[in-house]
C-alpha cells in the first residue's frame, strides 16, 4: 500500500477549513461537548436541615439575627417576619435580649426595600418599651433616614422616631445628642434658619434665609414631618402632669420642712452621669439635657426657638393639611416660651 506525499498536506488544510453550512442544517456537536441533559431530582444536605426540628431557639433566633445583613431582600424580611413573631409570642423568654435585637435590626432603617421596611416597622411596635437599652445608635439611623435621598426611606424614618417618641420619648430627648441634633436635622429638612446673625453666628453653619422647604418631599411627607416634629418637642418640653391635691398632702405632710424629695437620694441609675465627669468633654450638640428648663434654654440660646417661629408662621399661610400640622408645631413652641415651660 502506498501513501501518497500530498495526503497529510490535505488533511493538515481540512483542519484549518470553516465547516460550510446549509440554512437551516444544525451545527455538528464538538467531540469535546459536555452533556447537560441531566436534571438533578433532589439535591441532600447531610450537615443542615432547612426545617426548625432538631434546632433550639437560641440557634434558630442567633440564624435569623445574621440573616438580617443578607444581601437578599427576600431573606431580610423573612427574618424579620421570624422576630417579629417569636417577639410576639414570648417577650418575656426569648432566648436573647430585646436590645440585641434592636441592636441588630436598627440597621433596616435605610433598607431600599420597601417590604423590608415595613416589616421592621411592625418588629419595632412589638417591642416591648423596656429593655431596649440605649437608643443613641437608633437615634443616629433615624436622624440618618431623616435626611435620605428617598422620600419613602424617610418617611419610614419619622415612623420610627414616632414610635421611640410614643414608648420611651423622655430616654429620646435625655440621650446624648438627642435634643439639639435632632432639632437641628428638623431645621436642615424643612430649611428654617435663623433670621437673626447672632445666632448663624452662634451655630456655625446656619443661614440667614428662611423658607419652608417643599422640594424633597410631597406635602404629606412635609405634613408627617411636621407633626413628628409637634411630637418631639411636647416630649422634649412638656411637664408630667401635677396632681394638686397629691402635691398638697405631700407638702403638708412634710411641714415644716420643704422640697424633701430633691434632697433624697434619687432612684435612678448613674444620676450623675449628664454631667459628664470623667467622659470626654462634649459639645453642645452632643450634650445630655435631662431637665426641662435646660432643654428650653438651649432651644433659645441657640436660636432653634426664633427659627422655627418664622418657619411655622410660614407653613401656616400655606394651609389645608401642611397648615394644621403646623399649628401642632406652634402649640408644642408655646411650652418653651420663658416662663410657660411644662
Amino acid at each position: 500500500m502506498t501513501i501518497s506525499i500530498s495526503q497529510p498536506k490535505r488533511e493538515k488544510k481540512q483542519d484549518f477549513q470553516k465547516t460550510k453550512l446549509k440554512v437551516g442544517k444544525a451545527r455538528p456537536k464538538n467531540t469535546n461537548a459536555t452533556d447537560t441533559s441531566f436534571a438533578a431530582k433532589s439535591i441532600v444536605l447531610k450537615q443542615q436541615s432547612l426545617t426548625e426540628a432538631g434546632r433550639d431557639a437560641a440557634t434558630l433566633l442567633d440564624l435569623n439575627l445574621s440573616l438580617l445583613s443578607s444581601r437578599n431582600d427576600t431573606q431580610r424580611r423573612d427574618a424579620l417576619m421570624y422576630l417579629t413573631s417569636i417577639v410576639a409570642s414570648k417577650d418575656h423568654d426569648l432566648p436573647r435580649p430585646i436590645s440585641t435585637i434592636l441592636t441588630r435590626s436598627q440597621p433596616l432603617v435605610l433598607d431600599g426595600s420597601p417590604s423590608v421596611r415595613q416589616q421592621l416597622l411592625k418588629l419595632l411596635k412589638q417591642l416591648p418599651p423596656h429593655g431596649l437599652g440605649s437608643l443613641d445608635q437608633t437615634l443616629l439611623y433615624t436622624r440618618a433616614g431623616m435626611t435620605h435621598l428617598s422620600a419613602d426611606i424617610r418617611s419610614t424614618s419619622l415612623d420610627v422616631l414616632d414610635w421611640l417618641l410614643e414608648t420611651n420619648g423622655e430616654a429620646v430627648v435625655n440621650c446624648a445628642g438627642g435634643w439639639v441634633k435632632m432639632l437641628q436635622t428638623f431645621q436642615n429638612l424643612l430649611s428654617w434658619s435663623s433670621p437673626d446673625p447672632t445666632h448663624a453666628i452662634l451655630n456655625g453653619t446656619w443661614s440667614t434665609t428662611k423658607s419652608t422647604n417643599t422640594k424633597i418631599g410631597t406635602d404629606k411627607l412635609l405634613v408627617h414631618q411636621l407633626m413628628s416634629l409637634a411630637s418631639f418637642l411636647a416630649a422634649g418640653l412638656r411637664r408630667p402632669a401635677l396632681d394638686a391635691e397629691a402635691h398638697t398632702a405631700y407638702a403638708a405632710a412634710s411641714f415644716p420642712i420643704w422640697h424633701t424629695g430633691r434632697h433624697l437620694i434619687t432612684t435612678r441609675s448613674s444620676p450623675y452621669n449628664h454631667l459628664n465627669l470623667f467622659g470626654i468633654p462634649r459639645e453642645v450638640d452632643n450634650d445630655v439635657y435631662d431637665d426641662v428648663e435646660d432643654r428650653a434654654d438651649i432651644f433659645y440660646g441657640l436660636g432653634i426657638a426664633t427659627a422655627f417661629a418664622h418657619g411655622v408662621k410660614e407653613a401656616k399661610s400655606m394651609g389645608g393639611e401642611v397648615g394644621r400640622a403646623a399649628a401642632s408645631v406652634d402649640k408644642a413652641l408655646h411650652l418653651a416660651a420663658p416662663g410657660q415651660v411644662g
